[in-house]
């Protein structure tokens, strides 16, 4: 295995973060003017049109600390001429190796906590807008040794730690970064067209909001505090759009003031407006929009994250002022989409693991986990669609050991209204009914609570393990971390246990994603526990053949009933 690393240019112009890694790497100022090689006999920093290429392997195997960035400013060094294009290198990627293990995704963060050395990357900072050709000679040393040393820590840590790392997640950790690099087709019609609706309702709510004109910000909190202060109504807490309160307030007020509805138009038109011109300086010109999810992006459960300003994980629904941002997402011309996802895998993975069979029975009889949640813990005989709805919101919000007040604002945000009392009722219900799932919230407390001043190590049902560093009590909380060297968060017996069971069905969905791969089934992306697959439009089993491969239980996880629901769209419209 042969380390590498890459030194580019970039500015406020030329960057990452505006621009994402594939359009930055096809910027008429991208320079990958320096490459560090270390391994397998080399020992090589300087020009990357210098480096000895013919000593490596047109099938190398490269590990990189951000794989994802460094194979695109491989194929982009090829593109220059500074690299022969006979090379096509299979890579491997030490930060998703980091992060499996619980530490840090950042090099300096896992060199220090996997190799106790503390790189420093004071010259790389300072190498914002300046070329190699700027720097002195005293400069161009540090450079150089900087670059060498990533290589070699890099290369340390896949070294010490990789057979900790299974081959079935690293295959995952591979194709998460080749699919986003692969990217999905846009309906650049309609990204235009929705552009110019957004803009225009973004425009006609300003001018109703009396700062607009004037204002740095129009979602200035403090100028929206003078506002109701003058009109004495009450100030929100936040003008998130995903928080309870602030749907609360925007329900109660909204009609009455016009203001607070055009800051509501206002929010949501730009949020999207902004996501569409992400979209559209990314574009390539076939049409393909290259992404980047997070392998591994939360700690300790393992599920991916989004990444690189677009999160793919978390894309818009619905529509919006007559705009559907999702169905932007196409399949290429002669495909279609499967969109398959894991049903009630939370609620099904909670049940198995305290041993709810009553409720199991239900499931494995046909019921879903809802129905039989109202059959069991409501004692409905009669399931309406009412009855169903508040048996899900209940299934939803409660397992974790979630309190009223917290309860009451989880149903606000799925359009459920109660009153505290309900609130508080519904939860006492729940854990009178639930009585395994609340022993179970008592025994992850206690088990942690006895590992005090050492780590608590969980083994998960597959043999993964989740490790929560330095357990120790703080201001009469029990508190620990679940990144190495991380500062330490607030746990409880719910929190435990909702971490537990997140990481059995991140590792249920991760089973049956490797599982459709090897069936030869090309995923797109996937969104939670929902994989995204492009086949052929004339592929008349393709549906069927994912939803078995995703409905088959792990050998591992027993005798849990699994169910996948698939459809066949040519829009990603879910």
């Amino acid at each position: 295995m042969i380390a590498i690393d890459f030194e580019t240019y970039y500015d406020k112009e030329c960057t990452i973060k505006t621009l994402g890694a594939d359009a930055y790497c096809r910027h008429p100022k991208f320079d990958p003017y320096m490459v560090a090689l270390y391994g397998e006999g080399l020992d090589y920093t300087g020009p990357t049109e210098s480096a000895p290429w013919d000593k490596i392997s047109p099938t190398q195997n490269f590990v990189a600390h951000n794989a994802s960035f460094d194979s695109l400013v491989f194929e982009a060094a090829q593109r220059l001429g500074r690299i022969p294009k006979n090379i096509k290198p299979v890579w491997d990627c030490s930060a998703n190796l980091a992060v499996y293990i619980q530490a840090p995704r950042a090099l300096k963060g896992a060199a220090e906590q996997l190799l106790n050395i503390s790189p420093d990357k004071t010259i790389r900072d300072k190498m914002k807008g300046r070329n190699y050709s700027d720097l002195d000679d005293a400069e161009r040393t540090t450079l150089t040794e900087y670059a060498r040393h990533d290589a070699v820590y890099c290369h340390q840590i896949w070294e010490e730690f990789h057979d900790k790392w299974p081959d079935q997640e690293r295959e995952i950790a591979r194709h998460t970064m080749t699919s986003g690099q692969r990217g999905v087709r846009i309906d650049t019609q309609k990204l235009v067209a929705g552009r110019e609706v957004l803009v225009k309702r973004k425009a006609e709510a300003e001018k109703l909001i009396p700062w607009a004109e004037a204002a740095n910000t129009v979602a200035s909190l403090k100028l929206l505090k003078e506002y109701c202060e003058k009109e004495g109504i009450e100030v929100p807490a936040s003008t998130n759009q995903n928080d309870a309160d602030c749907v609360r307030w925007e329900d109660k007020y909204g009609k009455e003031y016009p203001v607070v509805a055009a800051l509501r138009d206002w929010r949501k038109s730009n949020r999207i407006i902004r996501l569409f011109e992400t979209i559209q300086t990314r574009l390539r010109d076939d049409t393909t929009l290259p992404f980047n999810l997070k392998y591994f992006g939360a700690a300790a459960t393992g599920r991916w994250s989004g990444d690189a300003g677009l999160n793919m994980q978390n894309l818009p629904r619905g529509e919006v002022f007559g705009v559907d941002t999702r169905s932007l997402f196409i399949p290429r011309p002669g495909k279609k989409f499967v969109v398959c996802d894991l049903a009630q895998i939370e609620p099904r993975c909670l049940s198995w693991i305290v041993g709810d069979n009553t409720l199991l029975d239900l499931v494995r009889a046909g019921k879903d986990i809802y129905t039989a949640h109202a059959m069991t813990s409501m004692r409905a005989k009669r399931v309406t669609k009412d009855i169903r709805q508040r048996a899900k919101i209940r299934v939803l919000g409660l397992g974790y050991g979630c309190g009223a007040d917290r309860f009451r604002d989880l149903a606000a945000s799925w359009g459920y209204h109660m009153s505290k009392l309900e609130a508080s009722n519904a939860v006492n219900e729940y854990r009178f009914t639930n009585n395994k799932v609340k022993n179970f919230w008592e025994e992850c407390e206690r088990d942690m609570r006895r590992d005090m001043g050492k780590d608590f190590v969980i083994t998960l049902p597959n043999g993964r393990t989740i490790t929560y560093y330095n357990v120790h009590e703080e201001h009469r909380q029990m508190k620990a971390s679940t990144t190495r060297g991380a500062p330490p968060r607030y746990w409880y017996g719910g929190k435990i246990c909702e971490n537990i069971v997140q990481a059995i069905a991140r590792d249920v969905f991760t089973d049956c994603y490797h599982r459709v791969l090897k069936a030869g089934h090309e995923v797109v992306w996937t969104v939670h526990d929902e994989l995204i697959v492009e086949v052929d439009e004339s592929n008349l089993t393709a549906s069927k053949d994912i939803e078995q491969i995703m409905s088959a239980t792990p050998t591992w996880l027993g005798d849990c009933p699994l169910a996948a629901e698939a459809y066949e769209t040519d829009i990603y419209a879910k």
